[in-house]
């Protein structure tokens, strides 16, 4: 049992280490769940000598597994086996016994994040009891001590080969240790012997996605320095109204002058940045789309034209253009299809690299937004 409880120790270790690194997106509760089906053939190994062949020491099993997983590199799972065994029992008797055998797992996908093939070690506990009158306790009143039920450790790995994002089909092969008392009839032997049998298991099982998303999406974190930098100029902008605001606010002495009003496009003050090679739009950046959508909504009688860029120092020219292209469009289609603005007011350009309104090269990553 220590040695098992040292093993289970290292491999939540090996899980912690493993789990740092990428950033992944926080699913929702409904998803990522599985269940599983599965079976296939047992063998035990126990105290007792046996002159029976390979075959007469085969018995049968099957599986039944409810689990989720909860990153892309560990979950959990509740499986319940059950059975038939074929063993030679500590005075030489052979015997056959049915049971049942539910266990908690927990899982490790080492392969990582939408693979094809997923290599899945694990381990848990359960408990297994035998379903044949034959099999008597030796001390009805003591618990766990009978040879008809016993604590388990359970070991194994699982070969997932996914066929698609809702199915896969899988071999289990795992070894299940428990107290070698389960497996006697009859025995005379003290109780005080704790020797541990094991039962490998071959199991061929499909699994199948319960609803909702079943993989996982890297999040896309912002770029810091470009933050720092946008931090910067909002610092900038702030100590130059305070200046301003210390001026006075009326000139009594100079002449009224009436306005020039010159017709003319201007920007209107919102910006759409994008990470780099990307055209999805940040949560951060959402505020400038409903910003843009306020301000349209409040002047009936304009239009905006929307103009994306992509830097020059990433890429090529050919690529950039067509990543502006896909920026502009994603733009517009949160303003027409989460904000109802009419199409017919929103125009798109694309740049690529060919214009860079910023001289900072990260900016550039841009979509701005033009009143005409």
């Amino acid at each position: 049992m220590k040695k098992s409880s040292i093993l289970l120790t290292l491999f939540i270790l090996a899980f912690a280490v493993s789990a740092q690194g990428t950033v992944y997106e926080k699913n929702k509760s409904s998803d990522n769940w599985f269940i599983s089906l599965a079976g296939g053939t047992n063998m035990y190994f126990g105290n007792g000598s046996s002159d029976a062949t390979f075959k007469d020491a085969l018995g049968w099993e099957g599986q039944l597994a409810v689990g989720k997983w909860l990153s892309p590199n560990w979950g959990g799972r509740l499986a319940v086996n059950v059975g038939q065994r074929e063993h030679y029992n500590a005075l030489n008797t052979y015997t056959t016994g049915s049971f049942v055998h539910p266990h908690l797992d927990l899982l490790w996908n080492v392969s990582g994040v939408n693979r094809t093939y997923n290599f899945i070690p694990y381990i848990g506990v359960g408990y297994i009891y035998g379903l044949d009158k034959d099999f008597k306790k030796i001390n009805p009143g003591a618990v766990f001590k009978g040879q008809n039920q016993a604590l388990t450790w359970n070991l194994g790995i699982i070969n997932d080969f996914q066929l698609s994002k809702n199915f896969s089909m899988f071999l289990d092969l795992s070894a299940t240790t428990l107290q070698s008392v389960y497996g006697r009839t009859y025995s005379a032997q003290p109780q005080g012997n704790r020797n541990l049998d094991i039962i490998g298991q071959a199991l061929i099982g499909v699994k199948f996605g319960l609803g909702g998303k079943q993989d996982f999406t890297k999040a896309e974190l912002m770029d810091y320095n470009l933050i720092n930098d946008l931090n910067s100029q909002i610092n900038k902008l702030r100590a130059e109204n305070e200046n301003l605001s210390e001026r006075p606010e009326f000139c009594p002495e100079c002449p009224d002058v009436l306005p020039n009003v010159i017709e003319t496009n201007v920007y209107v003050p919102n910006v759409i940045f994008f990470h780099i090679n990307s055209a999805s739009i940040d949560r951060q950046q959402q505020i400038s789309l409903y910003n843009t959508a306020e301000y349209m909504g409040s002047n009936l009688s304009t239009t905006v034209e929307i103009v994306a860029y992509a830097d020059k120092e990433t890429g090529n020219s050919d690529y950039n253009m067509k990543l502006s292209e896909r920026r502009a469009k994603a733009v517009a289609d949160v303003l027409i299809n989460q904000y109802d603005i009419d199409s017919s007011r929103i125009k798109i350009n694309w740049k690529g690299d060919t214009e860079q309104p910023f001289e900072e090269n990260d900016w550039n990553r841009v979509a701005v937004f033009i009143v005409e």
